[in-house]
């Protein structure tokens, strides 16, 4: 039998494995990832679970946002709109207050009727500040029997939204003006805005939403 060469014994060597202080190093290096890794973590679970309340809030005042809008393009386009006006409304504690005020031919998604739904829902947008539930659609169909004895009901939409504004554009200065109620004419009509302000707020969080108010588009209904 041949002997082994120097050449053939140190390759056999190298085939060994890795001796028991290159484990001990790689076990070490592993134990120092983990613990980093886990440090990562937690601290970016800490900082996501922070802004979680304020992402949340954005995500509100969007979808809310996102509602009106389209409840405003869907009054002022279309054979099922009949246009946007400013009119005065009773409200459920008595007295009546301006509001803007739309008709629909099937109402809202957020609408719940007391029995089968019914047609041309003469809607309008407020905040309630009487009972404090935020933005509030009120509505009432125009078939019901008892409409002129009885207020609209009021349906909340969000109860983070605290005022509305009111924009209107100078044309003789060329400048916005922001009002606090809807502006009115000598003749006692008002004066529809260009653009409607919410303004949210819960805890620290606040926010303004600027919706543009459609004009009526040919193709409305005049109700």
């Amino acid at each position: 039998m041949s002997t082994p060469t120097p050449t053939v014994m140190r390759a056999r060597e190298e085939r060994r494995g890795f001796t028991l202080l290159e484990v001990l190093l790689a076990l070490s290096l592993l134990g120092s990832l983990l613990v980093a890794l886990n440090v990562f973590i937690f601290s970016m679970a800490e900082i996501w679970g922070q802004g979680r309340d304020e992402r949340l809030f954005a995500q509100h005042t969007r979808a809310v946002s996102l509602h009106v809008e389209e409840l405003l393009r869907s009054a002022a386009r279309g054979p099922d709109g009949g246009g946007l006006a400013i009119k005065e409304v009773r409200q459920p504690y008595g007295g009546e207050e301006p509001e803007l005020t739309f008709t629909l031919a099937e109402g809202s998604r957020l609408l719940v009727w007391p029995g089968a739904p019914l047609p041309d829902v003469e809607m309008s947008i407020a905040v309630d500040k009487q009972e404090k539930r935020g933005l509030v659609l009120r509505w009432q169909s125009l078939l019901e029997t008892r409409r002129e004895d009885e207020a609209p009901r009021t349906t909340p939409v969000s109860p983070f939204v605290v005022s509305l504004g009111w924009d209107y554009y100078d044309e003789s200065f060329r400048r916005w003006e922001t009002l606090e109620e809807p502006k009115r004419e000598p003749d006692g009509t008002y004066l529809l805005p260009k653009r409607l302000r919410l303004r949210f707020a819960h805890g620290k969080f606040t926010s303004e939403r600027v919706l543009r108010v459609p004009a009526r588009a040919e193709g409305a209904t005049n109700y």
